[in-house]
């Protein structure tokens, strides 16, 4: 948690997700490791912490839940917190705004969409609302909604990694792997070292069957974010495309060291283990 408070986020990620890797149902790795995921902008991924923390455990205060892994509000008080500065100023873009956040952390979509309207009404120059929007509109499946949303964002900050960085996870799940490719690129061209764009980017080349260029990408989202264990993976994988198997082996024993389950499966079932 120290770390996501002064900033270190890739390092933060690193170690809940090697937490997890230890403890498959630990709440609170979840949890504040979703609160990283979305100061990264990675709304998709933190979307996913946040629902498998409510599934372990509803409230997210659990017994035994670490105290020092706990954010200091959370999502609960802090939809308290703005519901009074609304009662206060009905009118304040800010505080409808940071509720819309704040609803859309406990996957509250249609309540966070509902105050990221208001917010967007009063203030419809803000990129970041335009931005929080798409995250919501995407968890509820309305894929076209959030790709207006990025774009809306673009339009008022041409310099947002994250937004490129989230069109190109929707072109990718539309099967727009050139299109995904183009708007990763966009990221990285704003933001190079954005470990994640790279991974991305390694899946949409892999997907065209370019698994030269994965191998390029992956190789350096790994040097960036090293115990992400899906990046060992999805290298591995290149590597044996491209006939390099003893590479793909190593890639596989490291994913698997660091908890991914289909590394360990591919390793058990090749007699690797």
């Amino acid at each position: 948690l120290v770390r996501t408070r002064t900033g270190q986020y890739d390092k933060s990620i690193e170690d809940y997700s090697l937490a997890i890797a230890a403890d498959p149902n630990f709440t609170a790795a979840y949890y504040v490791r979703g609160l990283t995921y979305g100061r990264k902008g990675h709304y998709d991924r933190e979307t996913e912490d946040y629902s498998r923390a409510l599934a372990t455990s509803p409230d997210l205060a659990p017994p035994g839940f670490p105290p020092e892994l706990q954010d200091p509000d959370g999502p609960d008080g802090e939809i308290e917190s703005f519901t009074r500065a609304i009662g206060r100023d009905p009118d304040s873009a800010w505080a409808h705004y940071s509720r819309g956040i704040a609803y859309r952390m406990k996957g509250k979509w249609d309540l966070a969409i509902r105050d990221l309207d208001r917010a967007l009404t009063l203030d419809p120059r803000h990129p970041w609302a335009y931005y929080h929007r798409a995250a919501a509109r995407r968890a509820r499946g309305d894929f076209a909604g959030a790709m207006d949303d990025y774009l809306r964002a673009l339009e008022e900050d041409p310099e947002l990694p994250w937004a490129f960085y989230n069109l190109g996870l929707l072109w990718r799940r539309q099967k727009q792997y050139g299109r995904a490719v183009e708007n990763l690129s966009r990221a990285l061209a704003v933001d190079p070292n954005y470990s994640w764009a790279y991974f991305d980017r390694g899946l949409a080349y892999q997907m065209q069957g370019r698994h030269d260029r994965a191998v390029e990408d992956l190789s350096r989202g790994k040097e960036l974010a090293p115990n992400f264990s899906w990046t060992h993976y999805y290298l591995a994988g290149s590597y044996l495309h491209l006939g390099r198997r003893e590479q793909a082996v190593k890639g596989m024993r490291e994913a698997a060291r660091l908890g991914n389950p289909e590394a360990r499966r591919w390793l058990r079932e090749n007699g690797l283990e």
